[in-house]
């Protein structure tokens, strides 16, 4: 992990990392047949280890390198996953190729690329496998540049996924269907199980967590039964991990319940309990965090079979190995982060804590309840770090949730197979159809209760990734200090830990001493946040608040920057922190003029302003509008057609006016000062 940490944020040649594995490995073979000291044989093997990580990082940094041609070439698309139909668009995730054209070695040729299809008759009959072919400009993947905003770029970068196309109607041609791989294969399955739970019936919000809960598909989920199972801490149910692999492994040891000393037996047993689990990872559609489960409970019964005693912290290194050593790139994966920290520190707290609280001693009943809580309770400390990163919230009461979800779970997992094998037998079909049905209600009538209580949830503040790894390195060493009982250790690392966040309490305090306006960089709908010193906010638009998309990109900056919750205003308003009226907004002695529109033409006034904001639907020359708005600083909004925008760039270019293009700068900031303001692009810290 740290080789792959550090190939990936540092370059390295590949070629000058073979003379210093050749060395390793030689020293890896003198420590292996004692010729050196103890440590020599543990020191090259970590050491070998390192340089693997950092060569299969670099290898898959130099695939991926390189961007597509900026011309319109022509290309081929095989689909390799399931299309999302949404809306009037159609979204699929193909493996493309250039066709009739040599690339040269800087230019990509071929890659993974999300398709957006106008949704028509034709597009409508894509399935995974189909091919298609297009003439068309694949564009990168790029972040919009709006302050606190989740980094999409990186996320396709991990995913291996290097741009997007648009494609209107009639832009491109179905070829006949190719040769499927497994895991198109397995897709597929995936999709038959989808429509058996549609044919059942169920209410979207039932539907949406038997498809997450047992084969992982996640795609028509609703977000406010996303959050509630966030705020209640049960986030970790929704997505198919080892967890539910676990669950699926528990039954089929119940139902083939040998406990033998023949190894022939125990073969068999062991054999066909892993055909039953790959063949449950390939109808959940072989996702990376299946596969990486699966390849542990392989290790294990590989263990049992071979009649050796296996250690479950070795099964989890291994598997993690196996993954890397394929995609080095899971290791910045959010789902492959919280797993695995999970189950590590399972693994290391779990067994103290049993014996602490004597699980054995006081019934089934007490030993289920406490088992529960002890791996709640571990699992949340190891992913402590990766959820104050990526979600900002800590679950007040996820003991409770994880003491009913966990069993709840169990059920629906149990009642979901059973359909599986009984959904074509009338009467017992029907029975398990109501009784999966029931169950799964249950869940989230359950996690939807305990989300609603008061307190549910505490908003961490923001941390970056430095802030993170000291989090998780100050845990570790807190953890194995208490089991090891140098309490030294522990008030040690807790009183640094305190003063960390002392000092980083007042140093990352950047909250803003100043009012200032932020233009958003929105295709859909132009969005302006003023914000005063005072903290109260406004966000302002030209259309109704009901009729903007403005959530996505306003909310993370809210939330980061910890603002209450804005006023909204698109027609006018008089209010002590700002005046809007027609359009021209009044605050801190700036003044801004949105223009959506061809009104302004008629004016027989000059209303000199500061700025003016080009939104979707202006029309109109440059020249004409100065006149009627005399300005030295025009913004043009993402809202604003690409048409419109290069005619507008164009003119003011020949006019020798500045233009702000905010779907190439990304959001800018206006600041008042005592004389005029100061605009800037604004980045993300």
């Amino acid at each position: 992990m740290a080789g792959i940490a550090m190939g990936m944020y540092c370059h390295f040649d590949v070629v000058h990392l073979l003379p210093a594995a050749a060395v390793l490995l030689l020293l890896l073979l003198a420590g292996l047949f004692k010729m050196g000291p103890e440590w020599l044989f543990g020191f090259s093997a970590m050491a070998l280890m390192f340089v693997a990580g950092v060569f299969v990082e670099r290898m898959q940094c130099n695939e991926k390198a390189g961007e597509w041609s900026a011309a319109k070439l022509r290309y081929e698309a095989t689909l390799v996953e399931v299309p999302l139909f949404r809306g009037t668009d159609v979204k699929v995730l193909a493996d493309v190729s250039v066709i009739d054209t040599v690339m040269p070695p800087s230019v990509r040729d071929k890659g993974l690329v999300y398709l957006y299809l106008s949704r028509d008759v034709d597009s409508d009959t894509l399935e995974i496998g189909d091919v298609i072919s297009f003439e068309s400009k694949i564009e990168p993947v790029r972040n919009a540049g709006n302050p606190a905003e989740f980094d999409i770029e990186k996320f396709y970068y991990i995913k291996g996924v290097s741009g997007r196309v648009y494609l209107r109607s009639g832009s491109w041609k179905s070829i006949s269907p190719s040769e499927w791989s497994v895991g198109m294969a397995a897709l597929a399955m995936r999709e038959r199980v989808v429509g058996l739970y549609r044919s059942l019936g169920l209410h979207d919000n039932e539907e949406s967590l038997l498809s997450a809960l047992t084969i992982g598909e996640k795609r028509d989920f609703p977000k406010e039964l996303k959050e509630s199972y966030s705020i209640a801490g049960a986030s970790h149910v929704l997505a198919l991990s080892g967890l539910h692999l676990g669950i699926f492994y528990m039954l089929l040891l119940f139902i083939l319940p040998y406990r033998g000393d023949r190894r022939a037996v125990v073969v068999v047993r062991e054999c066909l309990v892993l055909l039953l689990l790959w063949t449950f990872a390939f109808v959940a559609g072989l996702s990376p965090s299946v596969v990486r489960a699966a390849i542990l409970f392989t290790v294990v019964s590989a263990g049992r079979c071979m009649q050796r005693e296996n250690s479950s912290m070795n099964s989890l290194a291994f598997a993690a190995i196996v993954m890397l050593l394929f995609d080095p790139h899971l290791l910045f994966d959010m789902s492959f982060q919280l797993s695995f920290a999970a189950v590590f520190y399972i693994l290391v707290l779990a067994p103290h804590l049993q014996r602490a609280m004597n699980v054995t001693g006081h019934g089934a009943t007490y030993g289920y309840i406490v088992n529960i809580l002890i791996f709640s309770f571990a699992a949340q400390v190891g992913t402590l770090p990766f959820v104050w990163y990526h979600f900002g919230v800590f679950p007040v009461y996820f003991f409770l949730t994880n003491l009913f979800v966990v069993p709840m779970a169990f059920a629906v997992m149990f009642l979901a197979v059973a359909m599986w094998v009984f959904s074509s037998v009338p009467l017992l079909g029907g029975a398990v159809a109501w009784g999966l049905g029931l169950a799964v209600k249950s869940m989230n009538a359950v996690v939807t209760f305990i989300s609603e209580l008061p307190f549910a949830s505490y908003e961490l503040p923001s941390i970056g990734v430095c802030g993170a790894f000291a989090v998780a390195v100050a845990l570790m060493v807190l953890v194995f200090a208490a089991i090891g009982r140098k309490w030294w250790l522990v008030v040690l690392t807790i009183f640094s830990m305190a003063v960390y966040a002392g000092v980083h309490g007042l140093l990352g305090e950047d909250n803003e001493c100043e009012d200032y306006m932020l233009v958003y960089n929105n295709r859909q709908n132009p969005l302006v946040h003023v914000v005063s010193v005072s903290g109260k906010n406004c966000l302002v638009s030209t259309v109704p608040k009901d009729d903007a998309e403005y959530e996505y990109v306003s909310s993370p900056y809210i939330k980061r920057e910890r603002l209450s919750a804005p006023l909204w205003a698109n027609v006018s308003c008089r209010d002590s922190l700002l005046q809007l009226q027609d359009g021209l907004l009044s605050f801190s002695g700036v003044t801004l003029r949105l223009l959506d529109n061809g009104n302004w033409d008629d004016s027989e006034l000059v209303e000199p302003v500061d700025v003016l904001l080009l939104c979707r639907g202006f029309l109109g020359s440059i020249s004409e509008l100065l006149e009627v708005y005399p300005t030295n600083c025009i913004v043009l909004d993402a809202s604003l057609y690409k048409s419109s925008r290069a005619r507008i760039l164009k003119e003011c270019g020949r006019l020798g006016v500045d233009a702000v293009d905010i779907s190439m700068t990304g959001a800018v900031k206006i600041v008042p000062d005592s004389e005029s303001f100061t605009l800037y692009p604004m980045r993300d810290k």
